[in-house]
């Protein structure tokens, strides 16, 4: 039978590292992989800075790759993430920088996305674009 005070230790190990744990959740977003245009906007001919690429592992724009986002935070359908990446759009290697966004998930194909410095004020919303799933 195993003493009170290694049982205490025990309960306080997996406690630290349930909390640890939950700081940074490795799951993906629920969205599908693909182009999101800014919902307002047709897929074909919106301006760069209307796009947003998801591929599973990161939420970026159109001058980023090899972004990896890791989900901060979690609240029903509402994330906050924060996406580091380490390439240009053209694959070329960049110095990596983070960036914090809150994300709301309102549906698999389309969300709205707040900056973190903006708080919970206005926002833009993205649609996936047909056929580049």
């Amino acid at each position: 039978m195993k003493s009170v005070a290694s049982q205490i230790y025990a309960a306080g190990v997996f406690s630290a590292s349930v909390v640890c744990a939950g700081s940074v959740l490795a799951e993906p977003l629920p969205l599908s992989r693909g182009n999101y245009v800014q919902a307002d906007l047709a897929c074909g001919g919106a301006p760069l800075a209307a796009l947003r690429t998801y591929d599973g592992q990161g939420l970026g724009g159109p001058h980023d790759s090899k972004c990896v986002s890791k989900i901060i935070d979690a609240h029903g359908k509402t994330y906050k993430i924060a996406t580091s990446c380490a390439a240009a759009g053209d694959g070329s290697p960049v110095v990596p920088t983070t960036t914090s966004e809150t994300v709301f998930v309102q549906s698999r194909a389309s969300f709205k996305i707040v900056d973190a410095s903006a708080g919970d004020r206005g926002g833009v919303s993205f649609k996936l674009c047909a056929g580049n799933k």
